[in-house]
């Protein structure tokens, strides 16, 4: 409370005391010291330790020094100028073949490149390097940030409902003139008013999940008026303020107001199934390149064994030669030697290349693609049928495929987005409310005694009606919400004819590839009994004719086909029955890799 006193005037504020004089310098003091502190506490909360620099060479130095160390050159033989043989020797002293084409003995062992045997090789088992790209793949690793950035957006939306708090400080100054007529005397006066306000202001306010506001603020002010007549001069007042609103209609609810935090959880989770597809991607990359590589070691077996038959062919024919043998089956043996040694070398070639492959999806610090060690498989192909019922591999799909759970969590984030636009259909009618008690003085201590006894309590109550004329814009936007949602489901039953379709065409996959096993086995059985057929002629003393060799040779490189085309066959099947697991979402436990998706959630919080 004050009171005017017409007596009172700007010279009175001369006489105060020094210790008054003190006391409103610290009471000041106070005042401004407030602000200093709480920009000090903002930047402190605000403090974050900042990431290492980005080094390029360091991620770098490991691949850098294991290709010095490590990496060995394949031999490279010079390109001949001329023919090259150890099976043709030259005739009268002559270098030269009767066709007139120069002929020389080779002036360095012909090479068929690493032989796989002398190679520094590491035995691994599907299931370990499987776990090893688990925990180490690249890709792996960029897929498993996504939950985490989702998660923070999920966070981000939950946080517009924690409370805030709020402090500000103002300083004002006022210079004003009155003009009073005095009576009885037909003058006037005039009166020059100088006020200083020093006000700091604090509290909390937060959003509502029903869609309200809600804060309580404290204010204090320290009130001068120079060349005034108010009592008492300074004065302190006091204010505590609630506030709050509430919609009644629009945006009300919790369902309406929680939209945005439903559709991130559901982003979450779809970022989640996506890290599941990149590791069931991997893994069915990997599995594919292991039963490659079996298939590509299998080959270079094949070969060379070919390319040692075709050898020991020709020196049957050159230790002959004179007797039934002619010049014509010794180059007939030379050219297939030569042409199953290139077919060798691209072989071995294969296998190193598929090692190399597996190095990069495994992405072990231990064993960087750069490292001379060669990577083959330690387990065996499965040479068994395995039989499946279309209708139970169907079923299991549609339980665990990752692109169905997406689907489901899309849906249901249009429903929500539906739900929402309906609400903004209403028009906006909203509950305001305010309760400020006040205290008064002409020091702090008086002012909240004063309002601590709550003698003075203001407030105030209202409706606040919008409605907007037409509304467009919410019933367009509710359209929009319909038709994303239709889309979405019918989206979901693609998905479901693509599933069906995956499983469909994988497992006659596997039925094929097994069948088509068995017959490059009997393939396999054919020619070998063929070649038998031939030897067992060769034996028994048939005249090593050109047309004879011609067929023996032709033989080998058959029976070497149906070989590799057993070979091709059986990694085939074994891709097939991986496919199957990755069309039915099972791949990860069929090789024993568990994904447990509520830890990921919790750590990517």
């Amino acid at each position: 409370m004050f009171n005017v006193d017409p007596s009172r005037r700007d010279s009175d504020r001369t006489n105060l005391t020094p210790l008054m004089k003190r006391k409103q310098a610290c009471r000041r003091a106070a005042i401004l010291a407030a602000p200093c502190l709480l920009a000090l506490g903002i930047l402190g909360i605000g403090c974050v330790n900042e990431p290492p620099p980005f080094d390029p060479k360091a991620m770098q130095k490991a691949e850098r020094e294991r290709a010095q160390t490590d990496a060995a050159p394949l031999p490279m033989r010079p390109l001949p100028t001329t023919l090259e043989s150890n099976y043709l020797p030259p005739r009268g002293g002559a270098s030269t073949a009767p066709n007139g084409v120069p002929q020389r003995r080779p002036a360095t062992a012909p090479a068929t490149g690493p032989s796989l045997d002398v190679s520094r090789i590491v035995r691994m088992p599907l299931q370990e390097i499987i776990h090893r790209a688990a925990v180490n793949n690249t890709d792996v690793k960029v897929a498993g940030f996504n939950p985490g950035i989702e998660a923070t957006r999920e966070v981000e939306a939950e946080a517009r409902f924690d409370p805030s708090f709020f402090a500000g400080y103002n300083f004002q100054r006022n210079n004003q003139d009155t003009i009073s007529s005095a009576s009885g005397f037909g003058g006037r006066t005039i009166f020059r008013d100088r006020s200083q306000v020093h006000s700091l202001q604090g509290g909390i306010r937060q959003q509502l999940e029903s869609g309200g506001s809600v804060s309580l603020q404290y204010q204090t002010s320290q009130n001068y008026f120079r060349g005034s007549s108010f009592n008492p001069n300074p004065f302190q007042q006091n204010q505590l303020i609630f506030d709050i609103r509430q919609p009644l209609l629009q945006n009300f609810g919790s369902d309406v107001n929680r939209a945005r935090i439903t559709i991130a959880r559901n982003n979450q989770r779809i970022s989640l199934l996506d890290f599941r597809k990149q590791i069931e991607e991997t893994t069915s990359d990997i599995e594919r390149t292991y039963w490659q590589l079996i298939q590509a070691e299998r080959d270079v077996k094949v070969n060379e064994q070919l390319l040692g038959e075709t050898m020991r062919t020709a020196d049957i024919l050159l230790k002959r030669l004179g007797q039934d043998v002619t010049r014509v089956q010794i180059s007939q043996a030379n050219a297939s030697v030569e042409s199953r040694r290139a077919t060798l070398i691209r072989a071995q070639s294969r296998v190193y290349d598929l090692s190399d492959q597996l190095k990069r999806l495994m992405n072990d610090p231990d064993m960087p693609v750069t490292s001379g060690a060669l990577i083959l498989p330690a387990d065996h192909p499965l040479e068994e049928p395995v039989r499946f019922n279309l209708g139970d591999e169907i079923n299991t799909a549609m339980h665990n495929r990752f692109e169905l759970g997406q689907q489901q969590y899309r849906i249901d984030s249009s429903d929500v987005a539906r739900r929402f636009a309906k609400n903004q259909l209403l028009p906006s009618l909203d509950f305001v409310g305010q309760v400020n008690v006040n205290g008064l003085d002409d020091n702090l201590g008086g002012a909240f005694e004063q309002q601590a006894d709550f003698g003075t309590i203001n407030y105030s109550l209202g409706l606040q009606l919008d409605i907007p004329i037409g509304n467009r814009a919410a019933r367009a936007q509710y359209r929009r919400a319909e038709f994303q949602r239709q889309q979405a489901i019918v989206q979901y039953q693609g998905l479901i004819d693509q599933v069906s379709l995956d499983v469909k065409v994988a497992l006659r996959e596997v039925e094929t590839s097994w069948n088509e096993a068995v017959a490059t086995r009997q393939a396999v059985f054919a020619a070998r009994d063929s070649l038998d057929a031939i030897e067992q002629r060769e034996r028994g003393g048939e005249a090593l004719t050109p047309t004879f060799v011609q067929l023996k040779l032709q033989q080998q490189e058959q029976l070497a086909d149906a070989a590799r085309r057993e070979n091709e066959a059986t990694a085939n099947y074994n891709i097939a029955l991986s496919r199957l697991e990755l069309a039915k979402g099972t791949l990860l436990k069929y090789n024993n890799v568990i994904m447990e998706e509520d830890k990921l959630e919790a750590m990517a919080k």
